[in-house]
């Protein structure tokens, strides 16, 4: 059987997501980001094709101020009147993605233009969603978050091979190893890597590695 997980954003998308119209009404589009819990709503045209996107903070630019003179009556017929169209942020403006693209680059994407989700594309139409929260959910699954046990954060020259010592030490205690995590910076010259080994019995995998020449910076379990 093959393993059908890559690392692409079609695996990690939110398929199928909630939409709405752009001749939709405002009390519609506030009505599902509030009813729905959501943040994004992307806005599709009768053929599915992405044309636009609301979010929450659309929704609150979008209503008059606490300071308008208008009486409630003249609010509601106003943003009754106000369409969708006219408050979104439109496709040109956005950044997309296809379903075939790398998560790390989605990731990068979000990081550099400070934004909170990117609707996926395919010929035009939007056939996914990958938001803040997906990415965070991702990251607990990569980091291993989710199981117990202990992280041993170590400092390792910046040359080839030196992290192989240290997994063959773990390999040796018979250790499950959960996640291996290293920042692209350096301290001191060294690099610095996080291992999460699925053991609180660390005690003998830290002696020897001491004993090696590693650097154990700390020791933390959860």
């Amino acid at each position: 059987m093959g393993i059908d997980y890559q690392g692409y954003i079609k695996e990690r998308m939110q398929k199928n997501p909630i939409t709405i119209s752009p001749d939709a009404s405002f009390f519609e589009a506030r009505a599902i980001i509030r009813d729905k819990g959501i943040r994004h709503l992307p806005v599709v045209d009768k053929n599915g094709l992405l044309v636009g996107l609301v979010t929450d903070r659309d929704i609150r630019e979008a209503a008059p101020s606490d300071a308008t003179t208008l009486s409630v009556h003249e609010l509601n017929y106003l943003l009754g009147k106000l369409k969708v169209a006219a408050f979104m942020t439109p496709k040109e403006k956005l950044i997309t993605i296809t379903p075939d693209i790398i998560i790390e680059r989605a990731v990068q994407l979000m990081h550099d233009h400070k934004i909170g989700c990117l609707p996926v594309v395919e010929k035009g139409r939007l056939i996914g969603i990958i938001t803040e929260t997906d990415i965070l959910d991702l990251f607990v699954d990569i980091f291993g978050l989710k199981v117990p046990g202990t992280r041993l954060t170590i400092a390792l020259e910046d040359k080839p091979g030196q992290m192989h010592g240290v997994l063959e030490v773990i390999k040796k205690h018979n250790i499950n190893l959960i996640s291996v995590v290293s920042p692209s910076f350096k301290v001191n010259g060294k690099r610095v890597c996080a291992f999460r080994i699925e053991t609180e019995h660390y005690e003998d995998v830290v002696k020897e590695l001491e004993q090696m020449g590693y650097e154990v910076l700390s020791i933390d379990k959860w």
